[in-house]
């Protein structure tokens, strides 16, 4: 109950408090709101007791005091209530009618009136029959649209003096809109799904009789973080079909439910619910683990597959779809950068060199370093805006050229873009640059005639008039090196940015589902208000705007009232103006008309977040039947398309998703070296994880370059321009795919002549080296080395000679010309194929790698299921191999248990004959010793029976004398 509702009580006034009762014909109570509790903050007036206490003759007449503040009314059905009100006798009316009692439910309120003369109870209700669609289910559908939560209910109910409904009552209606809107935004979503599919069927967007879609991703959490604390208990991603432009599929994550964590802090039980948690890992995870999902579903949901999506650059749903593999590992998605967070990037980037601290080189003093700081600050806009026109060109106006021309045409114009910015011309493209376009027209105009200042085209980049080349000066200071990296990690994506597309469609939705959550200020992650909020956006997406009419209809199964249609039309009516607005203002951009107005450009690094969420879900037994049978079919189809495969990767460029998607499936000659020198009993599983689920650097910059990469994609095309120079004629080759093992392909760096490949090492750490033999005597080289000759060459041992090998074998040439590239020399080797080798020391290996290893995986994956290395298959070899050495090891462990069983049984043999033996000493010592002592006992005796005979002989004596004595006395 709101705190400006009150109780009224007198002496014939009988009410008690609730929430969660409405009459039935006025003699009696049932459960609406909420069942487990029958009492609570409501005033009702109890009707049954009123008039039993009436039939008794104890209650009076005196009127209740009036009911106080505002209450909302249905105008037509409240007056329709109080004309239809009939006596019985025809004497009486609603005038002679006082006020008894009021039941508040909510908004929604039900009076009673007595008549004074006969007593009739006349009940008003202010709102109309329609149970569902009521007062409180309208204001909590006003809510959620219009991006506010219940204190801002009950605040303004408080303002204008209104009951307001508790919020217990608003969560219950809360939870029954939740529902219907899921269904109502799942309706909408199903028909985008079937418009979606027609026109990739319509347009031939299919791959093995499966439509795929283009769709716009991105997530949104329900809290601002402030790149602080990324801890949002609630998070949501957008799926947007390209064409239709429509939300396809949308989803929340939520790690926390309020009921629940009540129950477990009093330590009582969970009362019945519909939970709103469902997900327990990070929540930088959210948005990986629901992109997951809306491409796992997809199949299911609408009948297509989604291979390729624009996505900004900020987080890791490109590497989770990845290693995820939704429709299994044949099939890759494509990720298209959007161009905005690019250039974002990009401009944040130059802003970092603009302001940072850096020592000036030696002829360069502290004012110039100052001056050229400011310049490259002042300029960010413009090499900006240089980058976006020439995507615009090179994606819009070039599409008669191809994919591959238009990506080459348009990353020489982005690294272009800083000579043109800072006064250096000499390179621009015509479209690019009006210094050039004056050039090219003055050189046209014959002599004496006066020139000509034509419009420039919509496309070309900005140029200042008169500007100073201070190319050179930013050479020379040390900031040219800086500006350039990031402008390469721009042109990187140019197979990205060739699109030219953004996923605002994406961004406008996430603006639409933060002024549903009232700009992520008030916490609603503890239910389910968060996710009605979301399918509230994606339904006025969907819907144009209309959602509180689809809404209305889907509860009510009629159209809303006037004033909510009015609001739906003025709505609608301001959407098309605001359209017209932008498209004019747009065009007068184009024209030239107007300026557009300076933005301050971003500062601060971008945040690259999206942790993995370990799964639970356990992987299925394996079937070996039919994993046998999957992988003959794939075995089949490789070959069956072989040679339609190799026509179409003619002129496939190297980078291309042509080309990865190749690549993904085959063992490469890069991979050959790693898997012919494994030991037998190497787990496969690592090398598997990386071939098919790692993210590797591409195109779309999803995962940044090791420096030891960049700098060889840096380095290459010097290395073939000196090669050049020694007369080579050096040809740009694809991907090969050998015609026995159609499993097995290689990408040579080029063709020289129609008998030879060439194969290009830069290394890194070696690359400032004076020499060869430098580099080999310090390690930084280790795969050269001389021979007995003491000819310098490639190691038949090292990785490198195998990839050799293999392409050789694949390309079926004979000879591959293998260079080392540095900065002050070069090696060039030139390597025949050798078949022996092939077939003694690759051949077999390869063949039971992938077939073993590789091909399980392809065609019935384990790991997308928890996304654990653990479960991808082991080899079968490797499984015997570590069985046979598990057998070698018990055997062995066997033997020298037996070993030690025999040591241990002598040692006890010998440890008993020395027993015997000391206890037979013992015994002969002991026989010796009671010898001894017998014979001293007996000596001992003999000496005592010697001495009492001399004593007897003694006493004998003395009593001899004594008798003499006495004789001699008598």
């Amino acid at each position: 109950m709101g705190p400006t509702s009150t109780p009224m009580r007198s002496r014939d006034v009988y009410c008690f408090e609730t929430s969660s009762l409405s009459p039935i014909n006025g003699a009696g109570w049932r459960p609406t709101v909420a069942p487990r509790r029958a009492a609570a903050a409501l005033p009702m007036f109890n009707l049954q007791r009123h008039r039993a206490l009436l039939a008794d003759g104890h209650a009076k007449y005196q009127p209740a005091p009036p009911p106080e503040g505002r209450r909302c009314i249905l105008y037509q059905q409240f007056i329709e209530q109080i004309l239809a009100d009939k006596h019985p006798g025809g004497y009486c009316s609603f005038m002679n009618c006082v006020f008894v009692g009021e039941t508040l439910l909510g908004f929604r309120s039900i009076m009673y009136y007595q008549c004074e003369m006969c007593h009739k109870i006349t009940k008003l209700e202010t709102d109309g029959p329609n149970r569902e669609m009521n007062i409180n289910m309208s204001m909590v559908n006003g809510t959620v649209e219009g991006g506010i939560t219940y204190a801002a209910v009950r605040t303004l109910a408080a303002a204008i003096n209104m009951p307001a409904p508790t919020k217990k009552t608003y969560a219950h209606y809360e939870d029954k809109l939740a529902d219907i809107m899921e269904a109502a935004a799942m309706d909408e979503m199903l028909e985008v799904g079937k418009r979606a599919k027609a026109h990739a069927i319509a347009v031939g967007n299919v791959k093995d009789g499966i439509p795929w879609v283009t769709c716009i991703l991105d997530g949104q959490w329900s809290k601002r973080v402030y790149k602080c604390k990324y801890d949002a208990t609630s998070g949501s991603v957008t799926v947007i079909e390209e064409h239709t432009g429509k939300v396809i599929w949308q989803a929340t994550k939520n790690k926390r439910c309020s009921v629940c964590e009540y129950a477990a802090r009093k330590s009582i039980p969970v009362r019945p619910h519909k939970c709103g948690k469902n997900y327990k890992g990070p929540s930088t995870g959210m948005e990986a683990a629901l992109a997951v999902e809306a491409f796992r579903s997809s199949m299911e949901m609408h009948g297509v597959m989604i291979l390729k999506y624009i996505g900004d650059g900020d987080s890791s749903v490109g590497a989770r779809l990845q290693a995820a593999s939704p429709y299994g590992a044949k099939y890759v998605i494509q990720k298209v950068e959007c161009k905005n967070h690019v250039l974002r990037n990009f401009k944040r980037a130059l802003i970092d060199i603009s302001t940072s601290a850096l020592p000036c080189p030696e002829g360069v003093t502290q004012l110039e370093m100052k001056t050229l700081k400011k310049a490259v600050r002042e300029n960010v806009l413009r090499m900006s805006t240089g980058v976006s026109k020439a995507c615009e060109y090179r994606g819009e106006t070039e599409k008669d050229l191809g994919h591959h021309e238009r990506v080459r045409n348009l990353r020489k114009d982005i690294m272009n873009t800083a000579c043109h910015v800072f006064g250096e011309h000499s390179t621009c493209a015509l479209y690019f640059c009006k210094t050039r376009q004056a050039a090219e027209a003055a050189a046209a105009t014959p002599a004496g005639a006066p020139a000509g200042h034509g419009d420039a085209p919509p496309t070309c980049a900005p140029t200042q008039e008169l500007e100073e080349n201070l190319v050179k000066r930013l050479q020379r200071s040390g900031l040219w090196p800086k500006i350039m990296v990031p402008l390469n990690r721009v042109a990187d994506l140019a197979s990205s940015l060739v699109y030219n597309v953004t996923n605002n469609p994406c961004e406008v939705a996430n603006s639409v589902i933060a002024q549903r959550a009232s700009n992520k200020r008030p916490y609603l992650g503890g239910r389910r208000s968060y996710q009605t909020r979301v399918y509230s956006a994606g339904l006025s997406l969907n819907t144009s705007a209309q959602g509180l009419r689809v809404v209305h209809r889907s509860i009510a199964n009629s159209s809303p009232g006037k004033y909510t249609e009015k609001y739906v039309q003025a709505r609608k009516a301001e959407r098309n103006e605001k359209r017209l607005r932008l498209a004019k203002r747009k065009l007068d951009l184009i024209r030239g008309a107007v300026r557009p107005a300076p933005r301050p450009a971003a500062t601060g690094p971008d945040e690259h977040y999206g942790l993995q969420e370990e799964g639970n879900q356990p992987p299925p037994a394996d079937d070996p039947v039919r994993l046998q049978e999957e992988a003959d079919k794939f075995l089949q189809s490789l070959l069956d398309n072989l040679q339609a495969e190799q026509e179409e990767l003619k002129d496939v460029e190297q980078g291309s998703i042509e080309w990865r998607t190749a690549r993904k499936n085959r063992l490469t000659a890069v991979d050959f070296g790693e898997v012919c020198k494994r030991r037998p009993d190497t787990s496969c599983r690592r090398f598997v994880f990386d071939k098919l689920y790692r993210a590797k650097t591409d195109y779309a910059g999803q995962k940044p370059d090791p420096k030891q990469i960049q700098h060889g994609k840096t380095y290459e095309p010097a290395a073939k321009a000196r090669l050049a120079t020694k007369g080579y004629k050096i040809q740009n080759c694809s991907f090969f795919i050998d015609t026995e093992m159609p499993y097995l392909g290689a990408s040579p760096d080029g063709l020289l002549d129609n008998s030879a490949v060439l194969e290009i090492k830069c290394p890194f750490t070696a690359y400032e080296s004076k020499s060869k033999d430098e580099a080999m005597q310090s390690g930084q080289i280790k795969y050269l080395r001389r021979d007995e000759d003491g000819n310098i060459k490639l190691r038949k041992d090292d990785n490198y000679y195998y990839q050799v090998q293999g392409q050789l074998h694949i390309t079926k040439r004979d000879r591959c010309v293998f260079v080392v590239y540095a900065k002050e020399w070069e090696h060039i080797e030139e390597i025949e194929r050798d078949d022996e080798f092939w077939n003694n020391e690759m051949r077999d290996k390869l063949e039971r790698f992938y077939k073993e290893a590789l091909l399980p995986e392809i065609v019935m994956p384990l790991y997308q299921y928890r996304l654990e290395k653990k479960d991808i298959r082991e080899a079968r070899s490797v499984i015997e191999e570590l069985a046979r050495r598990e057998k070698d090891r018990e055997e062995k462990a066997q033997r020298a248990a037996e070993r030690e069983g025999e040591k241990r049984k002598k040692k006890e043999e010998k440890d008993a004959e020395r027993k015997r033996k000391e206890e037979a000493a013992e015994r002969r010592r002991e026989v010796a010793e009671r010898k001894r002592e017998e014979a001293a006992e007996k000596k001992r005796q003999a000496a005592e029976k010697k001495e009492r005979q001399a004593e007897k002989r003694r006493g004998d004596g003395e009593n001899g004398s004594v008798q003499q004595h006495k004789r001699g006395r008598r």
